[in-house]
């Protein structure tokens, strides 16, 4: 117990540090930060930094951390858990994790883990996947990340289709044009299975009440690129 009391201050601490950290990298001054958050429009007055970084102010709110992040052009995260300037920090009261981890799981990264205390007791197998019920927030997280990647494939399959027939106009042997075509059709084939993958994965984000903002993602712009070829037309039309 008393090691989890005044996490929420020490956490704080951290923050401070890190706002300190950034500013002085850049040579910002305290009002300079000041001003870009209220830029950003958000005040927060040169007195709160100052206080926050001289250990007076022990408490930063959620829109605080976003503000000064943006303010500074960094992650949120970066504030919150110093990755590459310390070796653990404490994520949850009493629990000291790499920074990396903890960032991984703020993210809601697939297979991170929930910070926990040290205990003498080894973990149980795949503990670290544990916490992704079904349903859970996390998963929604991991489907968007999972459909921004298929996309991103499917589109980069697209181009070099794209590109291997547009090459064939330029091949006058008609052995070399041959296999270019063949090429760009087992592209063509990879975009196509992109996309009943990418299917896939919009049907699990419905079944969990979520939607694919459009402007989030890259599957609208892979639709288009594939437009006429898409499986499951019915599954892929409708993301609401």
């Amino acid at each position: 117990m008393e090691q989890q009391e005044g996490w929420a201050e020490r956490l704080a601490a951290v923050i401070a540090g890190e706002v300190f950290r950034y500013r002085r990298n850049q040579g910002m001054s305290a009002q300079a930060l000041s001003d870009r958050c209220t830029d950003l429009g958000m005040a927060v007055p040169r007195a709160v930094i100052s206080n926050l970084e001289n250990g007076r102010r022990t408490s930063v709110s959620v829109a605080e951390i976003l503000v000064l992040a943006a303010a500074l052009d960094i992650p949120p995260a970066a504030l919150v858990f110093p990755v590459g300037y310390t070796e653990e920090t404490e994520a949850l009261p009493g629990a000291n994790v790499p920074p990396f981890e903890a960032v991984r799981w703020f993210a809601g990264e697939e297979h991170s883990a929930t910070p926990t205390p040290a205990t003498d007791t080894p973990p149980a197998p795949h503990s670290h996947t544990t916490w992704r019920r079904a349903g859970a927030a996390g998963e929604a997280i991991t489907g968007y990340r999972r459909a921004e990647q298929i996309a991103e494939a499917g589109l980069a399959h697209t181009d070099r289709a794209d590109r291997m027939r547009s090459d064939t106009y330029d091949l006058e042997e008609s052995t070399a044009r041959d296999a270019l075509a063949r090429a760009a059709q087992k592209q063509d084939e990879k975009a196509r299975q992109g996309l009943a993958d990418l299917a896939q994965v919009l049907d699990t984000l419905r079944d969990l009440g979520t939607t694919v903002p459009p402007g989030t993602l890259h599957v609208d712009l892979f639709r288009h690129a594939t437009r006429g070829n898409q499986p499951r037309e019915s599954h892929t039309e409708n993301t609401e």
